[in-house]
Protein backbone atom coordinates (compact mmCIF):
# COMPACT_ATOMS: atom_id res chain seq x y z
CA UNK A 1 0.00 0.00 0.00
CA UNK A 2 2.81 2.29 0.73
CA UNK A 3 4.71 1.95 -2.40
CA UNK A 4 1.79 2.31 -4.37
CA UNK A 5 0.37 5.43 -2.38
CA UNK A 6 3.75 6.36 -2.78
CA UNK A 7 4.02 6.32 -6.43
CA UNK A 8 0.62 8.10 -6.66
CA UNK A 9 2.62 11.12 -4.82
CA UNK A 10 5.54 11.07 -6.81
CA UNK A 11 3.37 11.32 -10.11
CA UNK A 12 0.93 13.67 -8.93
CA UNK A 13 4.06 15.91 -7.62
CA UNK A 14 5.68 15.64 -10.76
CA UNK A 15 2.25 16.71 -12.79
CA UNK A 16 2.22 19.30 -10.47
CA UNK A 17 5.75 20.65 -11.94
CA UNK A 18 4.51 20.25 -15.54
CA UNK A 19 1.42 21.82 -15.50
CA UNK A 20 3.21 25.27 -15.25
CA UNK A 21 2.12 27.98 -17.64
CA UNK A 22 3.81 27.75 -20.41
CA UNK A 23 7.08 29.74 -20.73
CA UNK A 24 10.21 28.55 -21.95
CA UNK A 25 11.40 30.00 -24.76
CA UNK A 26 12.97 27.89 -26.56
CA UNK A 27 9.59 26.00 -26.54
CA UNK A 28 8.33 28.56 -28.75
CA UNK A 29 10.84 27.89 -31.57
CA UNK A 30 9.87 23.91 -31.27
CA UNK A 31 6.13 24.64 -31.46
CA UNK A 32 6.60 27.09 -34.25
CA UNK A 33 8.48 24.55 -36.08
CA UNK A 34 5.97 21.87 -35.23
CA UNK A 35 3.28 24.23 -37.00
CA UNK A 36 5.76 24.13 -40.34
CA UNK A 37 6.22 20.73 -40.02
CA UNK A 38 2.50 19.64 -39.80
CA UNK A 39 1.51 22.21 -42.56
CA UNK A 40 4.29 21.77 -45.56
CA UNK A 41 4.26 17.72 -44.49
CA UNK A 42 8.40 17.79 -45.03
CA UNK A 43 11.08 18.91 -41.90
CA UNK A 44 12.95 22.49 -42.60
CA UNK A 45 16.50 21.88 -43.66
CA UNK A 46 17.35 25.59 -43.55
CA UNK A 47 16.26 28.64 -41.74
CA UNK A 48 13.28 29.91 -42.24
CA UNK A 49 12.61 32.45 -39.51
CA UNK A 50 15.48 35.27 -39.53
CA UNK A 51 17.01 37.96 -41.65
CA UNK A 52 20.68 36.95 -40.23
CA UNK A 53 21.03 33.69 -41.38
CA UNK A 54 18.31 33.13 -43.70
CA UNK A 55 18.66 29.85 -45.67
CA UNK A 56 21.43 28.86 -43.60
CA UNK A 57 21.75 24.72 -43.15
CA UNK A 58 19.83 23.66 -40.41
CA UNK A 59 19.46 20.66 -38.57
CA UNK A 60 16.14 20.19 -36.56
CA UNK A 61 17.57 17.93 -34.11
CA UNK A 62 14.04 17.57 -32.29
CA UNK A 63 11.91 17.30 -35.20
CA UNK A 64 10.10 14.69 -33.58
CA UNK A 65 9.29 16.24 -30.21
CA UNK A 66 8.51 19.89 -32.56
CA UNK A 67 5.71 17.59 -34.19
CA UNK A 68 4.39 16.43 -31.03
CA UNK A 69 3.54 19.44 -29.42
CA UNK A 70 2.24 21.14 -32.47
CA UNK A 71 0.06 17.59 -33.10
CA UNK A 72 -0.98 18.07 -29.84
CA UNK A 73 -1.72 22.03 -30.13
CA UNK A 74 -3.55 21.26 -33.24
CA UNK A 75 -6.36 18.71 -31.17
CA UNK A 76 -5.94 20.27 -27.80
CA UNK A 77 -4.79 24.11 -28.10
CA UNK A 78 -2.01 25.46 -25.98
CA UNK A 79 -4.00 23.92 -22.98
CA UNK A 80 -3.53 20.54 -24.45
CA UNK A 81 0.24 20.87 -24.72
CA UNK A 82 0.28 22.16 -21.26
CA UNK A 83 -1.70 18.84 -20.04
CA UNK A 84 1.02 16.74 -22.12
CA UNK A 85 4.12 18.35 -20.33
CA UNK A 86 2.12 17.75 -17.21
CA UNK A 87 2.01 13.95 -18.30
CA UNK A 88 5.64 14.21 -18.96
CA UNK A 89 6.79 14.81 -15.82
CA UNK A 90 4.26 12.72 -14.14
CA UNK A 91 6.02 9.53 -15.61
CA UNK A 92 9.77 10.91 -15.45
CA UNK A 93 8.64 11.33 -11.31
CA UNK A 94 7.24 7.72 -11.81
CA UNK A 95 10.74 6.71 -13.18
CA UNK A 96 12.48 8.17 -10.24
CA UNK A 97 10.31 6.48 -7.75
CA UNK A 98 10.83 2.54 -9.43
CA UNK A 99 14.48 3.82 -9.84
CA UNK A 100 14.77 3.55 -5.66
CA UNK A 101 12.80 1.02 -5.01
CA UNK A 102 15.28 -0.84 -3.66
CA UNK A 103 16.15 1.52 -0.73
CA UNK A 104 12.90 -0.19 0.43
CA UNK A 105 12.40 2.37 3.84
CA UNK A 106 9.24 4.70 2.59
CA UNK A 107 10.84 7.86 4.33
CA UNK A 108 14.41 7.74 2.70
CA UNK A 109 12.57 6.52 -0.24
CA UNK A 110 10.35 9.56 -0.60
CA UNK A 111 13.10 12.19 1.11
CA UNK A 112 15.33 11.20 -1.63
CA UNK A 113 12.29 11.42 -4.38
CA UNK A 114 11.75 14.48 -2.99
CA UNK A 115 15.22 16.03 -3.10
CA UNK A 116 15.48 14.86 -6.69
CA UNK A 117 12.39 16.06 -8.02
CA UNK A 118 13.66 19.11 -6.13
CA UNK A 119 16.60 19.10 -8.30
CA UNK A 120 13.94 18.72 -11.43
CA UNK A 121 12.12 21.54 -10.56
CA UNK A 122 14.06 24.41 -11.35
CA UNK A 123 15.00 22.66 -14.84
CA UNK A 124 11.95 20.79 -16.18
CA UNK A 125 10.93 22.46 -18.97
CA UNK A 126 8.39 22.28 -22.04
CA UNK A 127 11.58 21.42 -24.14
CA UNK A 128 12.48 18.26 -25.38
CA UNK A 129 15.03 17.54 -22.99
CA UNK A 130 12.41 16.37 -21.04
CA UNK A 131 11.36 13.58 -23.20
CA UNK A 132 15.31 13.25 -23.30
CA UNK A 133 15.28 12.22 -19.55
CA UNK A 134 12.97 9.94 -19.56
CA UNK A 135 14.93 7.92 -22.64
CA UNK A 136 17.66 8.44 -20.11
CA UNK A 137 15.66 7.15 -17.10
CA UNK A 138 14.30 3.86 -19.53
CA UNK A 139 18.01 3.27 -19.86
CA UNK A 140 19.01 3.01 -16.81
CA UNK A 141 15.81 1.22 -15.83
CA UNK A 142 16.77 -1.37 -18.16
CA UNK A 143 20.82 -1.15 -16.88
CA UNK A 144 19.21 -2.47 -13.00
CA UNK A 145 17.57 -5.46 -15.35
CA UNK A 146 13.96 -4.17 -14.70
CA UNK A 147 13.39 -3.43 -18.34
CA UNK A 148 13.67 -5.81 -21.00
CA UNK A 149 16.81 -4.61 -23.21
CA UNK A 150 14.78 -5.31 -26.19
CA UNK A 151 12.85 -2.02 -26.20
CA UNK A 152 15.90 -0.14 -26.32
CA UNK A 153 16.05 -0.57 -29.49
CA UNK A 154 12.65 1.26 -30.50
CA UNK A 155 13.81 3.94 -27.41
CA UNK A 156 17.15 4.72 -29.34
CA UNK A 157 14.90 5.57 -32.64
CA UNK A 158 12.84 7.79 -30.82
CA UNK A 159 15.45 9.18 -28.76
CA UNK A 160 17.69 10.37 -31.75
CA UNK A 161 15.13 12.60 -33.22
CA UNK A 162 14.16 14.05 -30.36
CA UNK A 163 16.79 15.29 -28.21
CA UNK A 164 20.37 15.59 -28.45
CA UNK A 165 21.41 14.22 -24.89
CA UNK A 166 21.06 10.31 -26.55
CA UNK A 167 25.21 9.53 -26.61
CA UNK A 168 24.56 10.07 -22.61
CA UNK A 169 22.79 6.80 -22.72
CA UNK A 170 25.95 5.11 -23.74
CA UNK A 171 27.98 6.95 -21.84
CA UNK A 172 25.88 5.63 -18.47
CA UNK A 173 26.09 1.92 -19.64
CA UNK A 174 29.67 1.83 -20.67
CA UNK A 175 30.01 3.32 -16.98
CA UNK A 176 28.08 0.65 -15.41
CA UNK A 177 29.83 -1.67 -17.34
CA UNK A 178 33.10 -1.54 -16.24
CA UNK A 179 31.93 -0.82 -12.95
CA UNK A 180 30.49 -4.19 -12.66
CA UNK A 181 33.30 -5.75 -14.47
CA UNK A 182 35.57 -4.35 -11.45
CA UNK A 183 33.40 -5.38 -8.80
CA UNK A 184 34.26 -9.07 -10.34
CA UNK A 185 31.13 -9.60 -11.78
CA UNK A 186 29.79 -10.38 -15.27
CA UNK A 187 28.36 -7.18 -16.92
CA UNK A 188 26.07 -9.69 -18.79
CA UNK A 189 23.09 -6.91 -18.46
CA UNK A 190 24.43 -3.67 -19.50
CA UNK A 191 26.12 -5.62 -22.35
CA UNK A 192 22.44 -6.25 -23.51
CA UNK A 193 21.29 -3.22 -23.54
CA UNK A 194 24.11 -1.94 -25.52
CA UNK A 195 23.65 -4.50 -28.08
CA UNK A 196 19.93 -3.18 -27.93
CA UNK A 197 20.60 0.46 -27.52
CA UNK A 198 23.33 1.33 -30.02
CA UNK A 199 21.40 -0.52 -33.24
CA UNK A 200 18.35 1.89 -32.01
CA UNK A 201 20.75 5.39 -32.19
CA UNK A 202 21.90 4.17 -35.32
CA UNK A 203 18.67 3.63 -36.91
CA UNK A 204 17.63 7.21 -36.02
CA UNK A 205 19.34 7.93 -39.45
CA UNK A 206 16.62 6.29 -40.83
CA UNK A 207 14.51 9.29 -40.81
CA UNK A 208 13.92 12.88 -42.53
CA UNK A 209 17.74 14.39 -41.27
CA UNK A 210 19.63 11.23 -42.54
CA UNK A 211 22.74 10.46 -40.87
CA UNK A 212 23.52 13.94 -39.97
CA UNK A 213 20.87 13.51 -36.62
CA UNK A 214 23.48 11.39 -35.05
CA UNK A 215 26.74 13.97 -35.49
CA UNK A 216 24.40 16.80 -34.02
CA UNK A 217 25.60 16.35 -30.95
CA UNK A 218 29.15 16.79 -31.80
CA UNK A 219 28.69 19.59 -34.19
CA UNK A 220 26.89 21.35 -31.14
CA UNK A 221 30.00 20.72 -28.67
CA UNK A 222 32.34 21.50 -31.49
CA UNK A 223 31.18 25.47 -30.90
CA UNK A 224 32.39 25.79 -27.47
CA UNK A 225 33.36 29.09 -27.81
CA UNK A 226 29.66 30.03 -28.26
CA UNK A 227 28.43 28.05 -25.47
CA UNK A 228 31.11 29.58 -23.11
CA UNK A 229 28.23 32.44 -23.26
CA UNK A 230 25.43 30.22 -22.76
CA UNK A 231 24.33 29.72 -19.29
CA UNK A 232 23.11 26.06 -18.82
CA UNK A 233 26.09 25.39 -20.73
CA UNK A 234 28.31 27.02 -18.27
CA UNK A 235 29.31 25.26 -14.94
CA UNK A 236 26.82 25.47 -11.90
CA UNK A 237 27.14 27.80 -9.71
CA UNK A 238 24.93 26.60 -6.80
CA UNK A 239 23.46 29.78 -6.23
CA UNK A 240 20.21 28.82 -7.44
CA UNK A 241 17.76 26.24 -5.07
CA UNK A 242 17.68 23.16 -7.62
CA UNK A 243 21.44 24.08 -8.43
CA UNK A 244 22.26 23.39 -3.96
CA UNK A 245 20.12 20.55 -3.53
CA UNK A 246 21.76 18.40 -6.66
CA UNK A 247 25.08 19.55 -4.45
CA UNK A 248 23.02 17.98 -1.55
CA UNK A 249 22.61 14.88 -3.45
CA UNK A 250 25.98 14.09 -4.47
CA UNK A 251 27.37 14.68 -0.76
CA UNK A 252 24.43 11.86 0.30
CA UNK A 253 25.19 10.01 -2.74
CA UNK A 254 29.27 10.02 -1.06
CA UNK A 255 27.84 8.60 2.04
CA UNK A 256 26.27 6.03 1.11
CA UNK A 257 28.39 5.01 -1.09
CA UNK A 258 30.88 4.60 2.02
CA UNK A 259 27.77 2.06 3.51
CA UNK A 260 27.28 0.33 0.61
CA UNK A 261 30.50 0.36 -1.15
CA UNK A 262 30.75 -0.78 -5.16
CA UNK A 263 32.68 0.51 -8.02
CA UNK A 264 29.90 0.26 -10.24
CA UNK A 265 28.31 2.74 -8.08
CA UNK A 266 31.52 5.17 -7.29
CA UNK A 267 32.14 5.16 -10.99
CA UNK A 268 28.79 6.23 -12.33
CA UNK A 269 28.12 8.83 -9.49
CA UNK A 270 32.06 10.33 -10.69
CA UNK A 271 31.15 10.19 -14.71
CA UNK A 272 27.90 11.61 -14.24
CA UNK A 273 28.66 14.41 -11.36
CA UNK A 274 31.74 15.96 -13.07
CA UNK A 275 29.65 15.87 -16.49
CA UNK A 276 27.01 18.19 -13.80
CA UNK A 277 29.56 19.84 -12.86
CA UNK A 278 31.44 21.14 -16.52
CA UNK A 279 27.58 21.95 -17.71
CA UNK A 280 24.59 22.72 -15.74
CA UNK A 281 22.65 21.75 -18.61
CA UNK A 282 23.90 17.78 -17.17
CA UNK A 283 22.53 18.57 -14.05
CA UNK A 284 18.87 17.03 -14.37
CA UNK A 285 20.80 13.40 -15.76
CA UNK A 286 23.21 13.16 -13.24
CA UNK A 287 20.61 13.34 -10.35
CA UNK A 288 18.70 10.43 -12.24
CA UNK A 289 21.69 8.94 -12.71
CA UNK A 290 22.99 8.69 -9.38
CA UNK A 291 19.66 7.44 -8.18
CA UNK A 292 20.24 3.43 -8.92
CA UNK A 293 23.18 3.66 -6.22
CA UNK A 294 21.34 5.74 -3.85
CA UNK A 295 18.80 3.17 -3.44
CA UNK A 296 21.39 0.99 -3.09
CA UNK A 297 22.90 2.37 -0.32
CA UNK A 298 19.87 3.21 1.42
CA UNK A 299 18.30 -0.18 1.72
CA UNK A 300 17.62 -1.17 5.50
CA UNK A 301 17.47 2.76 6.53
CA UNK A 302 13.76 3.66 7.95
CA UNK A 303 11.01 1.40 9.87
CA UNK A 304 8.59 1.54 7.55
CA UNK A 305 8.70 -0.20 4.56
CA UNK A 306 7.27 1.13 1.31
CA UNK A 307 5.83 -2.66 0.34
CA UNK A 308 4.11 -2.10 4.10
CA UNK A 309 0.17 -2.05 4.19
CA UNK A 310 0.76 -0.45 7.98
CA UNK A 311 -1.47 2.61 9.37
CA UNK A 312 1.49 4.81 9.44
CA UNK A 313 2.44 4.34 5.80
CA UNK A 314 -1.11 5.08 4.68
CA UNK A 315 -1.17 8.09 6.41
CA UNK A 316 2.59 9.41 5.84
CA UNK A 317 1.70 8.62 1.72
CA UNK A 318 -2.12 9.72 1.86
CA UNK A 319 -1.13 13.34 3.36
CA UNK A 320 1.71 13.25 0.58
CA UNK A 321 -1.10 12.58 -1.81
CA UNK A 322 -3.25 15.47 -0.54
CA UNK A 323 -0.72 18.00 -0.80
CA UNK A 324 0.61 17.39 -4.08
CA UNK A 325 -3.45 17.38 -5.60
CA UNK A 326 -3.43 20.65 -3.74
CA UNK A 327 -0.09 21.61 -6.03
CA UNK A 328 -2.40 20.58 -9.35
CA UNK A 329 -5.02 22.70 -8.66
CA UNK A 330 -3.11 25.63 -7.86
CA UNK A 331 -1.53 24.99 -11.07
CA UNK A 332 -4.44 24.53 -12.83
CA UNK A 333 -5.65 27.78 -11.94
CA UNK A 334 -2.54 29.51 -13.45
CA UNK A 335 -2.21 30.96 -16.95
CA UNK A 336 -1.43 28.36 -19.93
CA UNK A 337 1.12 30.99 -21.63
CA UNK A 338 3.21 32.95 -19.34
CA UNK A 339 4.93 35.91 -21.22
CA UNK A 340 5.86 37.92 -18.35
CA UNK A 341 9.25 37.95 -19.95
CA UNK A 342 8.57 39.59 -23.08
CA UNK A 343 7.59 42.45 -24.82
CA UNK A 344 4.38 41.98 -25.38
CA UNK A 345 2.98 45.76 -25.11
CA UNK A 346 5.97 47.06 -27.24
CA UNK A 347 4.95 44.52 -30.25
CA UNK A 348 1.16 45.20 -29.75
CA UNK A 349 2.30 48.88 -29.92
CA UNK A 350 3.90 47.96 -33.40
CA UNK A 351 1.35 46.37 -35.18
CA UNK A 352 -1.05 49.31 -34.01
CA UNK A 353 0.73 51.84 -36.42
CA UNK A 354 1.16 49.11 -38.39
CA UNK A 355 4.77 48.76 -38.56
CA UNK A 356 4.99 45.64 -40.17
CA UNK A 357 8.62 43.60 -38.57
CA UNK A 358 8.86 41.63 -42.01
CA UNK A 359 10.35 45.08 -43.66
CA UNK A 360 11.46 46.71 -40.65
CA UNK A 361 14.50 44.66 -39.26
CA UNK A 362 14.43 44.61 -35.42
CA UNK A 363 17.72 43.45 -32.89
CA UNK A 364 15.92 41.76 -29.52
CA UNK A 365 17.80 39.47 -27.19
CA UNK A 366 17.46 35.50 -28.08
CA UNK A 367 14.42 34.89 -26.22
CA UNK A 368 12.39 37.55 -27.99
CA UNK A 369 13.75 36.18 -31.04
CA UNK A 370 11.98 33.03 -29.92
CA UNK A 371 8.88 34.31 -29.12
CA UNK A 372 8.41 36.31 -32.41
CA UNK A 373 8.79 32.96 -33.94
CA UNK A 374 6.39 31.68 -31.72
CA UNK A 375 4.16 34.38 -32.92
CA UNK A 376 4.77 35.12 -36.23
CA UNK A 377 6.22 32.07 -38.17
CA UNK A 378 8.39 31.70 -41.01
CA UNK A 379 9.63 35.36 -42.50
CA UNK A 380 12.61 36.76 -41.51
CA UNK A 381 11.45 39.29 -39.01
CA UNK A 382 14.26 37.55 -36.22
CA UNK A 383 17.32 38.87 -35.66
CA UNK A 384 18.83 36.22 -33.08
CA UNK A 385 17.24 33.39 -31.10
CA UNK A 386 18.81 30.58 -28.94
CA UNK A 387 19.67 27.89 -31.83
CA UNK A 388 23.31 28.64 -31.32
CA UNK A 389 24.28 25.57 -33.37
CA UNK A 390 22.74 27.06 -36.80
CA UNK A 391 24.06 30.71 -36.63
CA UNK A 392 27.40 31.66 -38.56
CA UNK A 393 29.93 33.00 -36.35
CA UNK A 394 29.43 36.61 -36.98
CA UNK A 395 25.99 36.68 -36.94
CA UNK A 396 26.28 35.42 -33.37
CA UNK A 397 29.07 37.88 -32.54
CA UNK A 398 26.88 40.49 -33.65
CA UNK A 399 23.66 39.05 -31.53
CA UNK A 400 26.63 38.88 -28.01
CA UNK A 401 27.38 42.33 -29.00
CA UNK A 402 23.74 43.08 -28.35
CA UNK A 403 23.39 41.74 -25.36
CA UNK A 404 26.53 41.94 -23.35
CA UNK A 405 26.48 45.81 -24.52
CA UNK A 406 29.96 45.35 -26.77
CA UNK A 407 31.94 48.46 -27.50
CA UNK A 408 31.24 47.49 -30.94
CA UNK A 409 27.42 47.01 -30.47
CA UNK A 410 25.97 49.48 -32.96
CA UNK A 411 28.53 49.04 -35.73
CA UNK A 412 27.50 45.57 -35.46
CA UNK A 413 23.79 46.71 -35.46
CA UNK A 414 24.22 49.19 -38.36
CA UNK A 415 25.98 46.16 -40.12
CA UNK A 416 22.59 44.38 -40.18
CA UNK A 417 21.23 47.47 -41.53
CA UNK A 418 18.84 47.60 -37.83
CA UNK A 419 15.88 50.05 -37.65
CA UNK A 420 14.39 48.97 -34.33
CA UNK A 421 15.52 47.35 -31.61
CA UNK A 422 13.50 46.03 -28.55
CA UNK A 423 15.66 46.59 -25.49
CA UNK A 424 15.38 45.66 -21.98
CA UNK A 425 14.87 48.41 -19.15
CA UNK A 426 17.77 46.66 -17.05
CA UNK A 427 20.31 46.22 -19.97
CA UNK A 428 22.93 49.19 -19.81
CA UNK A 429 22.35 49.24 -23.77
CA UNK A 430 18.08 51.33 -22.33
CA UNK A 431 20.78 53.91 -21.05
CA UNK A 432 23.07 54.27 -23.78
CA UNK A 433 20.88 54.64 -26.44
CA UNK A 434 18.28 56.75 -24.55
CA UNK A 435 21.54 59.47 -24.56
CA UNK A 436 21.99 58.45 -28.37
CA UNK A 437 20.90 61.16 -30.70
CA UNK A 438 20.72 58.71 -33.37
CA UNK A 439 17.88 56.94 -31.95
CA UNK A 440 14.57 57.80 -30.90
CA UNK A 441 12.39 55.84 -28.24
CA UNK A 442 8.90 54.55 -29.62
CA UNK A 443 7.47 52.97 -26.71
CA UNK A 444 8.61 52.15 -23.48
CA UNK A 445 7.10 50.42 -20.20
CA UNK A 446 8.47 49.38 -16.73
CA UNK A 447 10.36 46.37 -18.49
CA UNK A 448 11.06 47.14 -22.53
CA UNK A 449 12.39 50.07 -24.68
CA UNK A 450 11.69 49.95 -28.19
CA UNK A 451 13.75 52.45 -30.31
CA UNK A 452 14.00 53.53 -33.60
CA UNK A 453 16.75 54.69 -35.41
CA UNK A 454 16.55 58.68 -36.68
CA UNK A 455 16.01 58.88 -39.93
CA UNK A 456 14.20 55.38 -41.14
CA UNK A 457 11.37 56.04 -42.67
CA UNK A 458 8.97 53.31 -41.12
CA UNK A 459 5.94 51.76 -42.97
CA UNK A 460 2.84 52.84 -41.14
CA UNK A 461 1.56 55.46 -39.02
CA UNK A 462 4.70 56.80 -37.70
CA UNK A 463 5.76 57.69 -40.98
CA UNK A 464 9.64 58.92 -40.25
CA UNK A 465 11.29 57.81 -36.70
Amino acid sequence: MGGAVGLVLVIVGGAAIGLRSLSDNSFMTHLATGRIILTSGSVPVSDPYTFTAAGEPWVVQSWLASLLYASVERTGGLGGVRLLMGLVAAVLTGLVWHLLRPAGGLLARLLVGALMVMVGAGMWTERPFMLGLIAFGLVVLAAEGRLNPMWLAPLGWLWVNTHGSFPLGVVYLLAAAVGTRLDGEAPAVELRCLRWLVPGLLLGAVGPLGPGVLLFPLTLLSRQDLLSNVIEWQAPRFVSLHERAFLFQVVLAIVLLVRRPRYRSALITAVFTVAALVALRNVALASIALAPSMALGLAGLGGINSEDRTLAARLISLGGVALAAMLVLVRLGQPTMNFDRMPVDALAYLERNEIDLSEHRMATPDIVGNFLEFVYGPGRRVFYDDRYDMFPFEVSEAALSFIEVRADVFSQLERYDIELAAIPRSSPLALVVTADARWRILFQDDKWLLVCRRGVSLAGSVDTC
